[in-house]
């Protein structure tokens, strides 16, 4: 989706009703019933190239690692691509603050397991030698949205020399035996 396309996106999220042309209701509801099948892939390019195109991050501050085969999970996408843009954000912003940082921010996009033990993921890997992760509120409101989406949120720092933020979608219910 393009930049121009993402402005006038509220618009198209509105329709009009039977009761007349001056009465508007949403054409997608927020009480979990918006999940779908969504390919992650095609969601980590889209959240990347937004991200480019609104001018937010430039092309060689975000690398994307993605496996050779397509990721699938059944989720609400507007509430992941919520938690991924706000994840890629404070990353990005976190990693213009380390002067000293060459390194690019990595987002990756993992497989569920051949077992079905731990659902598809997105990991969000950066230089950042601060004490916090993240800002308190930004790290909690991403916990609660990844909650939502039944998933869960992970941080792991490594040392002085950046962290790895973890955002773990669902089962997908393939669990062997």
């Amino acid at each position: 989706m393009s930049a121009v396309a993402l402005a006038s996106w509220p618009r198209q999220m509105m329709n009009m009703s039977g009761e007349g042309p001056s009465h508007l209701t949403p054409a997608v509801t927020l009480d979990g019933t918006d999940v779908e099948n969504i390919d992650l892939h095609e969601l980590a390019r889209h959240a990347v190239a937004l991200l480019q195109a609104t001018g937010h991050v430039k092309p060689s501050e975000l690398e994307l690692a993605l496996p050779s085969e397509p990721v699938s999970a059944r989720v609400s996408r507007r509430r992941l691509e919520q938690v991924l843009f706000q994840l890629l954000a404070h990353a990005v912003a976190a990693q213009r603050g380390e002067a000293s940082s060459t390194r690019a921010v990595r987002l990756e996009v993992e497989p569920q397991d051949d077992f079905g033990d731990h659902g598809p993921a997105f990991r969000v890997r950066y230089a950042d030698p601060c004490a916090e992760p993240m800002p308190e509120a930004g790290l909690a409101m991403v916990s609660e949205r990844a909650r939502a989406l039944g998933g869960r949120l992970g941080v792991r720092r490594h040392g002085r020399t950046g962290l790895t933020v973890t955002v773990e979608l669902p089962d997908q219910g393939t669990a062997s035996w």
